[in-house]
């Protein structure tokens, strides 16, 4: 799952740190992708401060729902479905077309829930924005991240952005998925398929909106279960 789809299961906690947990593996991936950290290894480490001990518990539930989205059957029929969409737009193109379905499913679940309302982007950024930087670094600096300074540069230049909310175009998500691309593709999508991509998503997303819904409520029961 994407940021807002991660903050959904946190929107009504309201703790920052926490909120700060779900989105922070995918923060560190997509500043730099050969950051490899495992806080889950060295659990007590990451206790015996309350707001790291926040930070971590969000991390937790961060793997936790994206193992179990992963392996959901809406994950594997979805992905399947939007790759028969997006296959003929990447053809003559080196970009895996099972690649692109699973990061555009998870932007398009990003998008429906700004679009019904289940959130809104302005209460993820402020609750990064109120977000402990002491406790932030040192919870990079217990996972062996030895100079943070980059990562918190990183971090509020992402709050500033607020990009996320730029996703209620689809053309605008159709330029985020590209930039994924362009980060293992150098070429990317040249303009005409660009086009072709915002096409075949909105088409798609036609028949994902009848049926979103049920991956979040089941996401929700297991974390609910599993990690409350």
């Amino acid at each position: 799952m994407n940021f807002l789809s991660h903050f959904y299961f946190e929107r009504k906690i309201n703790d920052p740190q926490r909120t700060l947990g779900v989105v922070l593996p995918d923060l560190l991936r997509n500043m730099d992708r050969e950051i490899r950290i495992f806080p889950e290894k060295n659990v007590k480490k990451y206790l015996e401060d309350d707001k790291v001990a926040q930070i971590f518990k969000g991390w937790t539930r961060h793997i936790a729902t994206d193992k179990f989205f992963h392996n959901n059957i809406f994950f594997i029929e979805k992905t399947q479905q939007l790759k028969a969409y997006l296959s003929p737009v990447v053809i003559n193109t080196p970009i895996r077309a099972s690649f692109l379905s699973h990061i555009a499913l998870e932007l398009l679940l990003d998008r429906l829930l700004l679009k019904n309302s289940w959130l809104h982007e302005d209460d993820f950024y402020q609750q990064l924005a109120d977000v402990d930087k002491l406790s932030l670094e040192t919870f990079l600096r217990i996972s062996g991240i030895a100079n943070p300074s980059y990562f918190l540069a990183y971090f509020s230049s992402f709050i500033a952005d607020r990009y996320l909310g730029s996703y209620r175009n689809m053309a605008q998500l159709s330029h985020a998925l590209n930039q994924v691309c362009k980060k293992f593709w150098s070429s990317g999508l040249n303009d005409e398929k660009k086009l072709q991509l915002t096409a075949a998503l909105t088409d798609y997303e036609e028949e994902l909106a009848q049926n979103f819904k049920v991956i979040f409520n089941e996401t929700a029961d297991y974390l609910q279960k599993n990690y409350p």
